[in-house]
């Protein structure tokens, strides 16, 4: 890639890198503040809070005012968003950080595939590289915090400091890019839903709902066994496995990656589980590598293939309609959860959780093994 296109796809990397680097921290700021596992998992989604409207409401701002100032607020706001935390290392303040990151990612990932799009003249290899970036930097940034963690205890550590010198740094290689005229075009686009993707939909959420149960949930669960700062390690593992099944969820049509998502979810969530309960590492690791290849690999993709069939004519807006279900996953289910470990123990609320996931998975599998059963009776019928 030429320099501007990789000054492009590094910004997306290091917003997203600012975005779980407080993860393994969690725990350690939760108890600072007294806040229980159903607070906690409420500041967690503040992130989706900021998010979600963003994408709703401002899908085509970039059209409007231009690529390059929407990603250029993106980094500003991962500036401010970690300065803060830097500054005031607490829940109160991870609450307004975790709503700023989600503003900064709904905002300069769209802009930013559509100018690296631009950049590199080729959509396809401009959406592969978003997807490899942003998947690294959401798991990197909490990977970068373990590894500062095991060498040295502290609520600020220098993952921190190096995202930020990142972020500045970037601000400034991205200010001194071209600005391309923006095409022009609505700003409010509002997700479009149909019933038949409603599957693919209900399967990202599901899938999604692991991450967020990695991040909000399983550290304080580790904690008993001191290894909460590992967490960081699983969240990485869950999106860089991901990232290395796409290549081979490419290859599978929609039906086949589903369907593995449908084995690997409520496998890998049972390994992640059990291995937070035994304290065992391993096991840990393996359930997050396992829960990932579905969640960012088979069920991520064959679901997005899957939506964009059916969307047709509306498969833009079929999309965000997709990764509305996918956010909606992200959060909702963790703070759920979290109140009710706070209830009745983080172990029974993870276990009553995996009765759920299992429950889905059956169901979602065997409707979309119906749906495969019909589609030759409907072709043969028109």
């Amino acid at each position: 890639m030429r320099l501007p296109a990789l000054t492009i796809a590094g910004s997306l990397m290091v917003i997203t890198l600012a975005v779980n680097m407080e993860v393994p921290l969690y725990r350690t700021y939760a108890q600072a503040a007294g806040f229980g596992n159903g607070l906690t998992a409420i500041v967690f989604a503040a992130y989706v809070a900021g998010l979600l409207p963003v994408l709703i409401f401002f899908g085509g701002i970039s059209d409007r005012i231009g690529r390059k100032p929407v990603v250029l607020l993106g980094l500003v706001l991962a500036i401010i968003a970690t300065s803060l935390i830097i500054i005031s290392p607490t829940m109160q303040a991870l609450l307004i950080t975790r709503l700023l990151q989600g503003v900064g990612v709904g905002l300069s990932v769209g802009a930013g595939t559509a100018y690296l799009a631009e950049l590199m003249e080729d959509a396809g290899r401009a959406a592969g590289y978003v997807a490899v970036t942003t998947s690294l930097g959401f798991g990197g940034g909490a990977l970068l915090t373990t590894i500062a963690l095991l060498f040295q205890t502290s609520n600020v550590p220098p993952s921190y400091w190096l995202v930020l010198s990142l972020a500045v740094l970037f601000t400034g290689l991205v200010f001194a890019l071209p600005a391309p005229e923006p095409p022009g075009g609505a700003m409010l686009r509002l997700p479009y839903f149909r019933r038949d993707t409603l599957p693919a939909s209900l399967a990202i959420g599901l899938a999604w709902a692991v991450t967020g149960l990695v991040i909000a949930i399983v550290p304080t669960q580790l904690a008993q066994y001191k290894l909460a700062e590992w967490s960081g390690l699983a969240l990485f593992l869950v999106n860089g496995t991901g990232v290395l099944m796409q290549p081979l969820a490419r290859r599978l049509s929609a039906t086949v990656s589903m369907r593995l998502g449908f084995i690997l979810i409520p496998l890998g969530y049972g390994l992640l589980v059990s291995g937070a309960w035994l304290g065992i590492l391993g096991l840990v690791l393996a359930g997050a590598a396992l829960a990932g290849a579905a969640c960012y690999g088979f069920t991520y993709l064959g679901g997005l293939a899957e939506v964009s069939r059916l969307g047709g004519s509306q498969r833009a807006r079929a999309v965000s309609g997709y990764f509305l279900w996918a956010y909606l996953g992200f959060g909702l289910p963790s703070i759920l959860i979290g109140f009710l470990a706070d209830s009745i123990g983080v172990l029974n609320a993870l276990v009553g959780f995996g009765v759920v996931i299992v429950a889905a998975s059956l169901t979602l599998a065997y409707r979309s093994k119906e749906a495969n059963l019909k589609s030759p009776q409907v072709e043969q019928a028109s």
